[in-house]
């Protein structure tokens, strides 16, 4: 396993504060694991992807778990479309989200477009499941419907929970698993270090029970991302404990 720091930003000028979010989640972590950087050029759009997909292929198939910590959701378009190349079609990804990121996507996706960009370069979205999404556009909810993408939402985690979790189970049992990680997930009572937040989000306990399920699959890849180190130090320094304790949870074995 190895740990990736991937300071990768392109969120039109409003996620400059996750660039360096890596280096304040990884201060002290722990000197067992392998840590390595993707040093890209976060004003060469073209070049930082092409560089992450380079520096991804070659840590997936080295490595029996690969770790990425950004920067902003833009990074996971790369990552995610990489697993791929390296591990072939048989696998599932799980977002934790508040966001759906299936706006029209650009030629180098940003942080609101990566996901439907990777669906419709042929990703099946029925292999897809977002966790904790509640704030998504109409234009949005079509493409969701129409590709067949999962979704579990909080009404379903907190009051149907035994439900959640076994159709969580089920979609996890078949082939790798690579799970990518929006703090804006949690509720912004708990997590406030992040550009855009939505009210009535997921509790760290539930976040940690649904981590638990995923880890009974094999996850062998995973990402982390927009924590926003401009926002204020103590938003900052409860933010960047929680994503710890989610990063913690993905490297224990």
């Amino acid at each position: 396993m190895i740990i990736v720091k991937v300071p990768g930003i392109n969120g039109l000028g409003r996620t400059k504060g996750t660039r360096n979010a890596g280096v304040k989640i990884l201060e002290d972590f722990g000197s067992q694991y392998k840590y390595e950087e993707i040093h890209v050029d976060n004003f060469n759009l073209e070049e930082q992807e092409s560089l992450i997909r380079k520096n991804a292929v070659k840590l997936f198939e080295e490595e029996d778990k690969v770790i990425f910590i950004g920067g902003d959701h833009s990074i996971s378009y790369p990552l995610v479309d990489s697993f791929r190349k390296v591990h072939g079609n048989d696998f599932r990804l799980v977002v934790f989200d508040a966001h759906a990121d299936c706006m029209p996507a650009m030629r180098e996706p940003t942080h609101e477009e990566w996901l439907r960009a990777l669906i419709e370069n042929g990703w099946k979205g029925s292999d897809v499941l977002i966790i904790g999404l509640r704030k998504v556009e109409r234009e949005e909810k079509e493409f969701l419907d129409i590709y067949g993408v999962k979704r579990i939402s909080v009404e379903e985690i907190r009051y149907d929970s035994l439900k959640s979790i076994k159709w969580l189970r089920n979609f996890i049992s078949r082939g790798k698993i690579y799970v990518s990680f929006d703090v804006d997930v949690f509720d912004p009572s708990i997590v406030k270090a992040t550009g855009f937040l939505e009210e009535d989000g997921l509790r760290e306990e539930e976040v940690m029970r649904l981590i638990d399920v995923i880890k009974e699959g094999s996850v062998v890849g995973f990402d982390l991302v927009e924590i926003d180190l401009n926002k204020g130090v103590k938003d900052v320094e409860e933010t960047v404990r929680l994503a710890r304790k989610v990063l913690e949870k993905f490297v224990e074995k």
